[in-house]
């Protein structure tokens, strides 16, 4: 099965399971849904861009060798998280020095691999989003679907968040990489047959929202802050709602009777953010 989980139980089913064509699943993402992660990156890079530049490169050069050349196959190589970004910034100053045929200095190299190494620290919690995953959790079935190459981490920030205060962990889920096959076999294994009957909410155009859409489902998108490159792809369509923040969007789900009870509503609303009134 191409998603792991942290202590799942066997053929687990939903403990609250509702009326006939009433929702019977929502997937909450954990990274800048829940928490904050992208930020923690962002600084990341932003240091070492700063770095490579007191090292005579130029910042743009920098940010476009880093970017699209040697994220992207670090990426491929290392999987989701923060464990390839290390390498990933060694990399970067080891491919400039090509470009410009300079020899490449260790200290250097292992300073730029430095600034990739524990700067995430204890997970930032967005505020008020504990708070809305228990009334969520109250209301419906939840569960928390992340994505991280290195599970057994992952889970690790999940608890340090206080997330398995409100769910357990065997109502956590932790994939290599979120697709429509894989959320798919996330419905499955909870029992739910019928994708129309559960609902993902996430910040990730690629990761949280298409796959839903693929497989029938109904998404709801968070947008706390500027969404990072790898997730700034086109959706397969628009019948997903918008919100600024996880609260919102929940907040929507628990006073909208039609969103539980029309597996169809997305013909209805289509996309649009109700906090605008659109």
């Amino acid at each position: 099965m191409p998603w792991k989980t942290g202590r799942l139980k066997d053929r687990a089913s939903p403990e609250k399971d509702l009326d006939t064509g009433m929702t019977q699943l929502v997937l909450v993402d954990f990274d800048d849904t829940l928490v904050e992660t992208a930020p923690a990156f962002h600084g990341a890079r932003e240091a070492l861009f700063g770095f490579l530049v007191e090292n005579g490169f130029s910042r743009d050069e920098a940010h476009t060798v880093h970017y699209d050349e040697v994220d992207p196959e670090l990426l491929a190589e290392h999987g989701m998280g923060p464990f390839r970004m290390a390498p990933s910034f060694r990399e970067t100053y080891l491919r400039l020095c090509k470009r410009h045929g300079h020899e490449s200095e260790a200290g250097i190299a292992e300073a730029c691999a430095d600034l990739g190494r524990n700067f995430l620290g204890h997970p930032k919690i967005m505020d008020g989003s504990l708070e809305a995953l228990r009334s969520l959790s109250l209301a419906l079935p939840t569960v928390i679907f992340s994505q991280a190459a290195q599970e057994e981490y992952q889970l690790g920030r999940v608890r340090d968040a206080g997330v398995t205060t409100i769910v357990g962990d065997d109502r956590i889920l932790i994939t290599e990489r979120k697709t429509a096959e894989s959320y798919l076999d996330a419905l499955n294994h909870f029992g739910v047959e019928d994708p129309s009957r559960a609902t993902m909410i996430g910040n990730s155009l690629r990761s949280d929202i298409n796959p839903a859409l693929e497989a029938g489902s109904r998404a709801l998108l968070v947008e706390p802050y500027e969404m990072w490159h790898y997730d700034k792809v086109d959706p397969i369509s628009q019948d997903f709602l918008r919100f600024k923040t996880f609260p919102e969007a929940v907040a929507f789900v628990l006073e909208s009777t039609e969103w539980h009870r029309d597996p169809v509503r997305k013909s209805k609303l289509g996309h649009c953010d109700p906090t605008k009134g659109g």
